[in-house]
């Protein structure tokens, strides 16, 4: 088997082998490289593959929450007593009783994902004081980091950050009231897939 699975890689195009864990102790730890297949080359000439990082094996692992369980993390995120989600029951793909499907990210999952927070994120900038004056670019910046800490339950780095401060202050509308652009900052973090997925 193990054979046929090396002659299977190279007729892929890979290098490397894999050890098939048998006693005999031989086999490389290192996981077969890959050439991609099939190439396509964008409007400039440069094939659209070739700034592909290359990735840790098994990085690659990102998968969307299943509507039942994301629907608990709004109110859990957020510090809200309880946030309604039935209405986006459908477009989030949720299954029949007693069944599970792989949720699949697609156009109207990732609008309605920030319908949703946006809905979600509205309530919780209801009351704070905090949030009753216009983002600044320190105040957003204590914000942005606490609505990703609560969301994707790690700090987020300073890229992450800059981002979202960024569009925190310079592109929310600046007519809106205070808390409108809070709670679209807000959304923008919780329909990310720091939030969405696991």
């Amino acid at each position: 088997m193990r054979t046929l699975f090396i002659a299977t890689l190279a007729l892929a195009g890979c290098t490397g082998t894999v050890d098939g864990g048998g006693d005999d102790g031989g086999g490389d730890d290192q996981p077969p490289v890959c050439e991609p297949t099939r190439t396509y080359l964008g409007f400039g000439g440069a094939a659209l593959e070739a700034s592909r990082p290359a990735i840790a094996a098994g990085s690659d692992r990102v998968r969307l929450k299943p509507f039942t369980a994301l629907a608990t993390e709004y109110a859990k995120a957020l510090g809200l007593a309880s946030f309604d989600t039935k209405a986006y029951a459908a477009t989030f793909g949720r299954p029949p009783a007693r069944w599970f499907d792989e949720p699949e990210a697609s156009a109207n999952t990732v609008y309605a994902a920030f319908a949703l927070a946006y809905e979600a994120c509205t309530q919780h900038t209801l009351a704070p004081v905090e949030f009753g004056d216009a983002p600044s670019a320190t105040s957003a910046g204590l914000a942005c980091r606490e609505f990703v800490r609560r969301a994707w339950h790690r700090e987020a780095t300073d890229d992450e950050a800059t981002a979202c401060v960024t569009y925190t202050v310079d592109q929310t509308i600046p007519s809106d009231p205070a808390r409108k652009r809070w709670a679209y900052s807000c959304a923008a973090v919780l329909s990310a897939s720091g939030f969405l997925a696991y």
